[in-house]
């Protein structure tokens, strides 16, 4: 199966894409394909797509996964795919829902098979769906998503690079990142001004682990609550907000080997876990 071209079915819809949405809808089924083809289905998969617009990405997937469920907020969208596209399919769930208030646990269901994600995300929910599926990540298995160039180089830098920052620390902490592809602007309409990049999110066990990721998290944020400042400026100066004098959290930073003077994106994952593990416990074990 095929998909027709998004600006004629768009202009039979009496539809124009929505800029605030970010909606850059794909226009070739090769690269489509691509997307799917590293998906490597086994015909039993539940996959959640999400933001499938006009069926790109959707055709395929019914065609390789066991079941798939679309994720689509435009109300006009989701009618489209249910109504034309998918009228019949047993093996394809259209859902008019945001994906950032859906309930992925609950979608695996009495099998509790981890899910497949997939998806091309707006720019404006990018980096909150990724801090959702962090949340949820014990209930999936893989995600291939397509995303701004931007945002797939910040989570891939690495530390002491200018686009290593929050998001590159805990998305490295939960999963591991392979970068498969880009994709140039005229690869969509209406073509999106910077570059696109395909990229497969694998949940991974960190080790060691952080004992407590809203620790964690907490700590990694506050290194990073002002760039240009030192560890001193922002872990230490905040010290009575992780329960602790200033004294002694400069004492855990020396006795880790990190220079209180160093600022924070100079801090590699595994630094940002036994940091914030000494921090919980209030000294080094």
């Amino acid at each position: 199966m095929s998909f027709p071209s998004p600006k004629i079915t768009l202009r039979r819809l009496g539809l124009r894409p929505r800029k605030a949405w970010g909606q850059h809808f794909l226009l070739y089924p090769h690269q489509a394909q691509r997307i799917v083809a590293a998906l490597d289905l086994k015909g039993q998969e539940t996959v959640v797509e999400i933001g499938p617009g006009l069926g790109a990405l959707t055709v395929f997937l019914a065609q390789e996964a066991g079941k798939v469920v679309a994720l689509e907020r435009d109300p006009a969208l989701a009618r489209y795919l249910e109504e034309e596209l998918f009228p019949e399919n047993p093996r394809v769930q259209i859902l008019s829902q945001d994906a950032l208030t859906f309930d992925f646990r609950g979608c695996r269901g009495e099998a509790g098979r981890p899910l497949t994600v997939a998806g091309n995300l707006p720019y404006q929910i990018t980096s909150p769906l990724l801090f959702k599926l962090m949340d949820e990540k014990q209930a999936i298995n893989q995600a291939v998503l397509m995303m701004q160039q931007e945002v797939g180089d910040r989570l891939l830098s690495p530390p002491g690079t200018k686009d290593y920052g929050i998001l590159s620390v805990l998305i490295q902490y939960h999963f591991s990142l392979e970068r498969l592809f880009s994709l140039g602007p005229g690869n969509f309409f209406p073509p999106p001004q910077v570059d696109s990049v395909v990229l497969r999110l694998t949940p991974r066990e960190a080790s060691p682990p952080a004992r407590d990721e809203v620790l964690f998290s907490r700590v990694v944020k506050a290194a990073f609550a002002h760039r240009r400042k030192t560890l001193n400026n922002t872990l230490v100066s905040r010290a009575a907000d992780f329960g602790l004098a200033p004294e002694k959290l400069r004492a855990i930073l020396v006795a880790l080997d990190i220079d209180p003077g160093r600022r924070g994106e100079t801090l590699g994952v595994a630094q940002f876990v036994a940091l914030s593990n000494a921090i919980g416990g209030g000294q080094l074990e």
